[in-house]
């Protein structure tokens, strides 16, 4: 009978890692609201592109500040606002050692990712806020329409960023073509 793995990486840290190492790539800060909010709108455009196939494994909730996925807040929160230096680790537990998630990325995951970061990586972290803060967006509509503003850690349930996103794909991109990401198949991005 085979052994069930104890530790699993991080998929939401792994992501976040890859763009750390794209703004290391391109000489761009990346401050951590610059990098919840990248994230953000990498899994909801994945979750858009690829019939709501989470790209990253955390629950998004919405912040004051906006969208946040807080495992990636959790990992780099003593940054504060200064620019995000190192990779996010955490702890496996079968070693007994911190070890830095990296993402497993097909062809096509990586062309998404870059493009991702092509598309909102010249934007500041304030630029990037504002598109999320803008009326019928997924934290607008949880934070205001649902209150969240009164509670901690209010959701941004998936089915709620995947029908904001969907309605911004134009209408020649019908999502029930695309497959996913992980199978290394084109997805037209």
């Amino acid at each position: 009978m085979p052994v069930k793995a104890l530790y699993t990486p991080s998929r939401s840290l792994a992501v976040a890692n890859r763009f750390i190492e794209m703004s290391k790539r391109d000489s761009r800060p990346l401050t951590l609201m610059k990098l919840l909010k990248i994230v953000y709108f990498a899994h909801g455009w994945h979750l858009a592109l690829w019939k709501q196939d989470p790209l990253i494994d955390d629950i998004i909730e919405a912040w004051k500040f906006g969208p946040v996925a807080p495992s990636i807040y959790h990992s780099f929160k003593e940054y504060g606002s200064s620019d995000i230096t190192d990779f996010g680790r955490e702890v496996d537990i079968t070693r007994m050692e911190f070890v830095q998630p990296v993402l497993e990325a097909t062809a096509t995951l990586e062309a998404f990712l870059s493009k991702i970061w092509e598309v909102y990586g010249p934007m500041t972290a304030f630029q990037l806020s504002e598109l999320t803060h803008q009326r019928g967006t997924p934290w607008y509509k949880v934070w205001f329409d649902e209150k969240g503003c009164e509670r901690k850690g209010a959701a941004i349930p998936d089915d709620l960023i995947y029908e904001y996103f969907k309605n911004k794909l134009a209408p020649e991109e019908p999502v029930a073509e695309r497959t996913s990401p992980e199978t290394n198949q084109s997805a037209g991005i």
